[in-house]
């Protein structure tokens, strides 16, 4: 085959493809320096001949790290450049093959122990240069066994960000791979995704490595999902009985559900690794001991888990399995200050409604906006409708039938609201106008028959609308509507709202109290965090024990009034300027309690307010 030269005096070397992961192919090239010498290269192109746009992002991406990545821990890339219309990134090639071809089997042991070890350096050294790769895979590390080195590539959605959050796009969207990816990054969590997403995907490759299979199986993206969230893998050992039981711990951690519960860095991962593997080349055994004794992050991270809100939860979940079960629709009304924790208490229901159990919309009112009747309604069925346009022909069908038999002739009051719905069903005929009474009523119709569609039994729906004490007039009377249709089921409505900013004047109040006559509507009042909650809080942040992080716990309360949203701000300024520190050489975090207790924070409580 005949070779062809790039631009730059890079060549590929002709056309030998020496692996491909599906979305990219990789070549083997040369380049030639100043003095005319050659030296090995990796090419990269996208598979596709005509490459999407995204596909072209990530290798623009993964060029404008190159700066930040390191060629003794990750694959360098050297350029990007087009030849004959491809757009090909150039990598220093130093060696090494792909570990996904050295997959399939059930690894032996020590061999598992020596390449795991190199991975997870690896990874801690990308994680030290504040980067997240989001898609650790076999496919993405190149691993030289006689050197036991192992370098990481694929780094076009990487982040630079410590901590970021995934909207829950439809699965065949993410940017990711699936099979490996963990629960916060598919956007279902309510979880930020951060370093310990890649520690999850890494659990999912070395769970691969020991058995020769992933620990999960499925053939569509939602199933995918639906593993990644709700499923336990079987552990390792329990698979092949010859896995020792401290390694098989070390990956079932890796592939904890919440992030709390995983490692917290890829530091901590290796120590353990390193230890397992004196023992089996010195002994051809492994005793178990305490995993991650010292995997205590220099970073704060401070768990999103919910804290002293359990009963809260609780009434919320329960209300949703009510509806679930074919009940009227219910409201429940959050409430309390600003920053107390409102839509984070509400968001734990997303886990919950992994479809095909449920679907959750959610809209924000705004101050400014009052004006403009049913806005929030259109955001929130906004992110119903939009994730629909993104399914094939076939999945789409079901749904334009069911909007078209439900709306009617009426359909185009739903497409004036949201009008992405014209894409799903297509141009509407016009509505006469009616006047301004009849038309209340027949577009409060026609929204019960449009979210009727979203409530059914195969997919209950969780609506929520935050910051109630903004609410227009119009949207008032549309909920009061839908709480009084008995023909209506499996629809929970959930409002939050600033209770300091509610009179008993306010149009909310006085419509609850009507509503209240009916008994469907339940109030969820947070208060703010005990002494002991923030106890809990602190010692898991820092990784202390309780009693030693309660001191800090009092001061901190003193502080914020144990407001959630003030708490997190306090902990971080504390960071910032130095009275919460991490001891590297004590591998722990410590404070100055006298220097904390001096700090005047409760003016700066008011400005965030």
């Amino acid at each position: 085959m005949v070779p062809h030269s790039l631009p730059g005096a890079y060549s590929d070397g002709g056309s030998q493809v020496l692996w491909e992961d599906g979305e990219r192919i990789y070549r083997r090239g040369w380049r030639l320096d100043d003095d005319g010498k050659r030296h090995a290269v990796l090419t990269v192109a996208p598979a596709s001949d005509d490459p999407s746009r995204s596909s072209l992002d990530r290798l623009a991406h993964e060029y404008e790290l190159k700066d930040e990545l390191d060629g003794a821990w990750a694959v360098r890339p050297l350029n990007l450049v087009r030849d004959a219309g491809r757009t090909i990134l150039v990598l220093e090639d130093a060696g090494g093959e792909p570990l996904d071809r050295l997959l399939g089997a059930p690894m032996e042991v020590g061999r598992f122990l020596r390449l795991g070890s190199a991975v997870a350096a690896a990874l801690g050294k990308l994680h030290q240069h504040d980067l997240v790769h989001k898609d650790i895979k076999p496919a993405n590390i190149l691993v030289d066994e006689e050197a036991s080195k192992a370098r990481l590539t694929g780094f076009g959605i990487a982040s630079r960000l410590v901590r970021e959050r995934q909207s829950p796009h439809p699965p065949e969207t993410i940017a990711g791979t699936l099979a490996y990816m963990a629960p916060e990054q598919t956007g279902r969590m309510n979880r930020a995704i951060d370093s310990r997403s890649d520690l999850y995907a890494l659990g999912v490759t070395f769970y691969q490595m020991l058995i020769g299979a992933l620990p999960f199986t499925a053939t569509e993206p939602m199933e995918w999902v639906h593993c990644h969230l709700a499923r336990q893998p079987l552990a390792p050992t329990e698979r092949l009985k010859d896995i020792p039981g401290a390694v098989s711990a070390i990956v079932m951690k890796l592939l904890a559900k919440r992030v709390e519960d995983r490692y917290q860095t890829a530091a901590g991962l290796e120590r353990d690794l390193r230890r397992c593997q004196a023992e089996w080349e010195a002994l051809n055994r492994i005793d178990e001991f305490p995993l991650g004794e010292r995997d205590t992050s220099d970073q704060l991270l401070i768990p999103e888990k919910l804290y002293g809100r359990r009963r809260e939860v609780e009434t919320l979940l329960t209300a949703f399995d009510r509806v679930v079960n074919g009940g009227a629709p219910e409201l429940v009304l959050v409430s309390g200050y600003s920053g107390i924790g409102k839509s984070s208490v509400v968001n734990e229901l997303q886990p919950v409604l992994v479809p095909p159990r449920g679907l959750f919309a959610s809209g924000k009112f705004d101050q400014y906006k009052r004006d403009i009747p049913y806005s929030t309604l259109a955001q929130a069925f906004q992110s119903l409708i939009r994730p629909l346009l993104g399914k094939s022909e076939m999945d789409l069908a079901p749904w334009r039938d069911a909007l078209r038999e439900a709306l009617g002739p009426n359909a185009g009051l739903i497409v004036g609201l949201v009008p992405e719905v014209k894409l799903i069903i297509g141009e509407r005929p016009p509505v006469p106008e009616l006047p301004p009474q009849d038309a209340q009523r027949r577009f409060q119709l026609v929204f019960r028959q449009f979210i009727g569609v979203f409530a059914s039994p195969e997919h209950p729906l969780a609506l929520f609308l935050d910051d109630l004490q903004w609410l227009d007039a119009a949207t008032l009377d549309l909920l009061e509507d839908l709480l009084r249709q008995p023909d209506l089921r499996h629809l929970l409505l959930i409002g939050a709202y600033r209770d300091n900013e509610v009179t008993a004047a306010h149009p909310l109040m006085r419509k609850l109290d009507e509503i209240r006559a009916t008994g469907k509507v339940h109030d969820i009042k947070l208060a703010p965090l005990t002494v002991s909650d923030l106890g809990n809080l602190i010692a898991d942040s820092l990784r202390h024990d309780v009693p030693r992080a309660n001191p800090l716990a009092e001061l901190v309360h003193s502080k914020t009034d144990g407001n959630p949203f003030f708490v997190i701000q306090f902990l971080h300024v504390l960071t910032d300027e130095g009275l919460l520190a991490f001891d590297h050489q004590r591998a722990r975090w410590s404070w100055d309690l006298s220097g904390i207790h001096a700090k005047r924070y409760t003016e700066n409580v008011v400005e965030l307010l």
